[in-house]
């Protein structure tokens, strides 16, 4: 370790698991197949077209995380499409690339093409939809060969979660068109945005009743895209349909949102859509968050490029402590907060800042407030204002 390094930082996997949730704040952390890819340095293309080729990278992948983590990072999935597969049943062609993950051909090719594209989908049955499209098929052949791998029984696509409306329709029309278009034809825009909702509606039904779970009660949204809408302009288009997917999903339970973009000024419109916890943009500070939603559970706000990746690890656990402190400064439960990235973490990023940032969760996190006090002496050095720009 550097000579000038503000923390001795050494942390124990298995003490960690011992009291995460009970001792003091968890961490958590995905290592996905774009942050794989980079690690071997495979192209994503190959990556993203062989199920067997994702196996044996996982495999490697997750051993090479748990023998310098002792953590499980890297997940077995039953196949990695990236972020396209519930776009995908749409139709749309897959485009595949060396350098980035997976993106859709777009469907919507002019407004007036929504209508076609309706008929089309909505004549499809709500089973039918989880075999619609280039990229189901190869879901359940993967969910087919884990579960003779492992005995994993075979899972829906999206009986928990899906990709939010914005994302979705971005997908749909590319996403310089959609955000123009609900400016210049908006009404077809709000019959593409009822058509997203209404199917993912029978999407998510049609998953839990494969799975046998029909009394779940909880609904995530990942939707990167909101945060290139205004809040005036999400809450016409997008919120009625979500806010209708988690009553419907979601009456009682958890209702998550994730977004990689600045959704700071959208934090009140997700409260009154009954969003119960955010992972939003690193932008937007956790004090912000309890400001305007103050019962709000939040994952985050780790810069997940500026800190966690190309950051060391003093700067990891400074961020990490910013946020315990806007916590305890806003009043509310130490208990709302889990740490982790505000968004995915990169491609790249380097294990020794993960490991900060479970070690920074667990000693700085503690419910009883028992920190060390020549650590908790530690000036932190960390100003989300200065570090994080809109790129993050």
């Amino acid at each position: 370790m550097s000579s000038q390094a503000k923390y001795r930082i050494e942390f124990d996997a298995r003490s960690y698991l011992a009291g995460a949730g009970r001792e003091f704040i968890p961490a958590a952390a995905a290592l996905d197949g774009d942050w794989v890819c980079e690690h071997l340095g495979i192209p994503f293309d190959r990556y993203y077209r062989s199920y067997d080729l994702q196996r044996e990278a996982t495999e490697k992948a997750r051993a090479e995380v748990v023998a310098t983590l002792g953590l499980q990072l890297v997940h077995d999935k039953c196949y990695d499409h990236g972020v396209i597969l519930n776009a995908s049943l749409f139709g749309g062609a897959v485009r595949y690339h060396a350098n980035s993950t997976p993106v859709l051909e777009p469907v919507i090719v002019e407004p007036e093409s929504v209508a076609a594209v309706a008929k089309r989908i909505d004549a499809v049955s709500d089973e039918g939809l989880l075999h619609e499209g280039m990229l189901h098929p190869e879901y359940w052949d993967g969910a087919r060969r884990l579960q003779e791998r492992t005995g994993r029984p075979q899972r829906a696509p999206a009986a928990g979660g899906i990709k939010g409306l914005a994302t979705l329709c971005g997908q749909l029309c590319g996403v310089t068109n959609f955000l123009m278009w609900l400016a210049t034809d908006p009404e077809a825009m709000a019959e593409l945005t009822a058509l997203v909702g209404r199917t993912m509606k029978r999407y998510i039904r049609a998953s839990r009743a494969f799975d046998g779970a029909g009394d779940l009660d909880g609904l995530s949204f990942a939707s990167d895209l909101t945060g290139l809408m205004s809040p005036d302009t999400y809450a016409r288009f997008c919120a009625p349909h979500e806010r209708d997917l988690y009553e419907t999903f979601a009456p009682h339970g958890s209702r998550y949102y994730h977004a990689d973009s600045n959704l700071r000024n959208h934090v009140r419109v997700l409260a009154d859509i009954g969003v119960t916890t955010v992972n939003i943009g690193p932008m937007v500070s956790v004090a912000h968050i309890l400001s305007v939603a103050p019962t709000m559970r939040i994952d985050g706000q780790v810069p997940p490029t500026q800190v966690l990746w190309r950051g060391t690890p003093d700067l990891v656990v400074d961020a990490v402590r910013r946020d315990i402190e806007e916590v305890k400064v806003a009043g509310a439960n130490l208990s709302q907060l889990r740490v982790c990235t505000a968004g995915s973490i990169n491609p790249g990023t380097p294990l020794e800042n993960i490991r900060a940032m479970f070690w920074a969760a667990q000693t700085f996190g503690r419910f009883d407030g028992a920190v060390d006090p020549a650590l908790r002496d530690i000036p932190i050095e960390f100003d989300r204002a200065a570090v994080v720009d809109q790129v993050s």
